[in-house]
């Protein structure tokens, strides 16, 4: 009988003490962890200063000692907490904010609303909508394996400009998959070219060059510095879908090397200088590679926004840490200029696009006249 109460009190006391673990709050969860994973100078682990609520989560902020800075082990506690975190560093204070609720799997585009003439929404972070200017930052990079959404972001981003700017804003299309993805808009008033193969693209984007270099000589000329400043008041985005195929290869015919070495060396160009001329680069790739990711262009593309990767080693080269390879829902997505910002990306349909921009479209009542109309482009 004894021996029966000593094993039922400690069953009590065992599911007592489990069930306190259980219900353990997250500020105490998170100095377990801190204990737990090692993070401390010495026996000094950080001490919590401030507890700051709102609807939407809690920021819990923390004197850390002298020598201690963020570390990738922090990213523990999503997985411990079971909620999204985001964790910053800054003046010598831990800053750790912890989400009530997940992000969804998808928002519908119409959830978007505009923000000025030349950003277009990013997407959903656990702070509110994210948008990227781009008159601030011009050119950007699209990363993310086939079918994790970097072809839709394309088109919902060109979808928005053309709604908000029907009048002010070209697009110069690079389609290396064959035009498959974009041939269907070639005929928007607002689609200048859409090139499907070494030799149109090289031949597109040496007219974005003459253009670029035609609208510098007009800005030297009325001593402007941008095409602000001059009232160039046309945006042109030069996007690429799938910039791997300009990367010379030893299939290639000589002639089509040649191609795509002229295009890299346009691309280049586009980055280096055409920026506050008034011309965005969209390079966009599956697989980002330091031989795909030209030097200058890396540099000079300061917006990054990565879908899910292959490899950590992908996700290094795309946006400069890991991560991409461990996003888990299509569409989901980090982006990243000076700040990085989790997101799931607008989500919108072939069908809503052309219901959205399809009054643009310019067919021509016989092929004749189309052909008529952009044989100067990429009719070779």
């Amino acid at each position: 009988m004894v021996i029966e109460s000593l094993i039922g009190g400690s069953i009590a006391a065992l599911s007592i003490y489990a069930a306190a673990n259980w219900e353990m709050g997250d500020k105490k969860k998170i100095q377990h962890t801190f204990e737990n994973i090692d993070y401390k100078v010495n026996e000094h682990t950080p001490k919590l200063v401030k507890t700051h609520k709102t609807e939407s989560h809690t920021t819990y902020t923390y004197n850390v000692p002298y020598g201690l800075v963020d570390d990738p082990k922090l990213q523990v506690l999503e997985k411990v907490l079971n909620k999204p975190v985001k964790v910053s560093f800054t003046n010598q204070k831990l800053h750790i904010k912890v989400y009530n609720n997940k992000l969804n799997k998808s928002y519908p585009y119409n959830v978007f609303a505009p923000n000025n003439d030349w950003s277009i929404p990013v997407g959903m972070s656990q702070d509110g909508v994210i948008y990227h200017d781009f008159e601030q930052i011009p050119h950007m990079i699209v990363s993310g394996s086939t079918t994790w959404g970097k072809t839709v972001f394309m088109r919902m981003f060109m979808t928005h400009l053309i709604e908000n700017n029907p009048d002010g804003v070209e697009f110069y299309i690079l389609d290396l998959k064959g035009r498959l993805a974009f041939n269907k808009y070639r005929n928007l008033k607002q689609v200048k070219a859409v090139a499907g193969n070494h030799a149109e693209s090289a031949r597109v984007l040496k007219m974005v060059k003459r253009d670029i270099k035609r609208d510098i000589d007009y800005l030297l000329s009325i001593d402007a510095e941008n095409a602000k400043e001059g009232n160039l008041n046309t945006r042109k985005f030069i996007i690429i879908d799938e910039a791997g195929e300009l990367k010379p290869e030893k299939s290639m015919s000589e002639k089509d090397k040649e191609y795509a070495r002229d295009c890299q060396s346009v691309m280049s160009y586009i980055a280096r200088v055409a920026g506050q001329v008034g011309y965005k680069m969209i390079f966009g790739t599956q697989y980002p590679t330091k031989e795909i990711l030209d030097p200058q262009i890396k540099a000079n593309a300061l917006g990054r926004v990565s879908f899910r990767l292959a490899t950590a080693v992908q996700s290094g080269v795309a946006i400069d840490q890991n991560g991409a390879e461990k996003l888990e829902y299509k569409g989901r997505a980090i982006y990243k200029t000076v700040d990085e910002h989790l997101v799931q990306t607008p989500f919108i349909s072939k069908e809503e696009i052309w219901e959205r921009i399809g009054r643009y479209n310019n067919v021509s009542t016989t092929n004749k006249t189309q052909t008529e109309r952009r044989k100067d482009i990429v009719e070779l």
